[in-house]
């Protein structure tokens, strides 16, 4: 008896441990940040055809559970104040159009030093009630306009609650103002 429930007392600090692992809030902001920047990772072929901007927006939507719940800001000049997006679907149509809009997708998370030349990865994290984890970051976007190539930068922050699974199943991308960058 004593056997197994020391037995039961290891296999159950091995499962936190997996599980505290496969949470990390670094990774986990990391891996976001490259899926959103790798949406541009895709071309037009000599004939005109898009190749391979499914393949990304996928890889993209790999991230969310179906039920997702995104406020996202607006791709549209005239509106104001954010859009909340409803189910993979929706979010999927964001996600595509931010691949097919947009080229030399940059963003950056936001490092802080004190008296450091690298910096330090500041994400922010807090286990949910419900299970899963919450983190939030800021972040530095630099992107061009794919009709134009006119060179964007914003200064924001980002709000990801992940399932116990890694699934997004909240997100809320807040951007400041933006500037035109000018050479």
């Amino acid at each position: 008896m004593r056997r197994l429930i020391i037995s039961t007392l290891i296999t159950l600090l091995a499962a936190f441990e997996l599980h505290a692992q496969a949470l990390n809030p670094n990774q986990l902001a990391m891996n976001w940040v490259d899926r959103l920047n790798a949406l541009d990772d895709w071309h037009i072929s000599d004939d005109g055809k898009e190749e391979g901007v499914d393949a990304v927006v996928d890889r993209m939507m790999e991230l969310f559970t179906p039920d997702v719940l995104a406020e996202v800001p607006p791709h549209d000049e005239e509106q104001l104040g954010p859009v909340m997006l409803v189910g993979s679907g929706q979010v999927r149509k964001w996600v595509d159009k931010l691949a097919r809009t947009h080229v030399k997708l940059n963003y950056v998370i936001k490092r802080q030093t004190e008296k450091e030349v690298e910096g330090e990865l500041m994400v922010y994290s807090k286990p949910l009630p419900w299970g899963g984890l919450g983190i939030s970051f800021q972040i530095i976007a630099g992107y061009s306009l794919r009709k134009d190539r006119r060179r964007f930068m914003e200064l924001g922050a980002v709000f990801i609650q992940f399932r116990e699974d890694g699934k997004i199943q909240r997100f809320r991308l807040l951007l400041a103002e933006k500037d035109q960058v000018v050479d």
